[in-house]
């Protein structure tokens, strides 16, 4: 994470949403315990960002594929807090079942009483976002060899537009050309269907032509680095995204 005067230094005027992670604060401590002094840094932290950076901010804590321990419960705190004080934040479609393993949250995801149970709490958790005037980003992140299928991405997109994202985002690892093809597909399809905005992102090298697809795939956005480390398997900088989108936006 950049300290806000490099920051602000390297600041774009191509640069629309600026995302916070969150996780990366406490990646040092290990784990996110939610006090009241974790709460406050967390509001300090994006309220000082909204002022010194000009941009709309997202407010993102990764668990999915994270190295910070959070439960669901704690999770969801600090979510609804941070849509306080942030324009945007992400909130990761899987949250319910953090804390399990994965024997334990494939048995749940597999049961229909827990999952609708999942769905009610994702729902009134988006209600208490937007409630705030915030928008929400509906993430998942697969880090296993994927997609398999188009259906598997389209269904994905689709299935968290319906429990009432703003925006549907979700990321896959493909490993072969195939993949590749099925995650491309699966946008296209999605937006098609729904018109509604989605950000598709393939991680790692392989991926990396759905980061510099945009609107091809119906994609709302992407994410670059400016000036920093990248936060994801094969994210880009900015400069070769401007290569591919040199005159106007993505």
């Amino acid at each position: 994470m950049l300290g806000y005067d490099r920051l602000i230094r390297d600041m774009h005027p191509r640069v629309e949403l600026v995302e916070i992670r969150l996780d990366g604060v406490w990646l040092s401590r290990g784990s996110f315990q939610g006090t009241k002094r974790d709460f406050a840094e967390i509001e300090n932290l994006l309220r000082q960002a909204r002022e010194q950076v000009k941009r709309p901010i997202l407010a993102t804590f990764r668990t999915e594929g994270g190295h910070v321990s959070i439960t669901a419960e704690v999770y969801e705190s600090l979510v609804a807090q941070a849509a306080k004080c942030a324009d945007w934040v992400d909130v990761e479609s899987n949250y319910p079942y953090l804390g399990m393993t994965a024997e334990q949250a494939t048995a749940a995801a597999e049961n229909p009483h827990v999952q609708e149970d999942n769905e009610k709490r994702l729902t009134s958790l988006l209600r208490n976002i937007h409630g705030n005037g915030t928008g929400v980003i509906l993430s998942r992140h697969c880090w296993e060899p994927s997609p398999n299928s188009e259906k598997e991405v389209s269904d994905l997109l689709i299935y968290q537009l319906n429990l009432g994202a703003d925006v549907s985002k979700a990321a896959f690892s493909p490993q072969t050309p195939q993949q590749l093809a099925n995650l491309q597909k699966g946008g296209k399809t999605t937006f098609l269907l729904t018109h509604r905005p989605t950000i598709l992102i393939g991680m790692g090298a392989l991926g990396q032509p759905t980061r510099l697809a945009g609107p091809q795939l119906g994609n709302w956005g992407t994410f670059v680095t400016v000036g920093g480390p990248q936060s994801a398997p094969g994210q880009l900088p900015l400069a070769q995204l401007e290569l591919r989108y040199p005159a106007s936006g993505f």
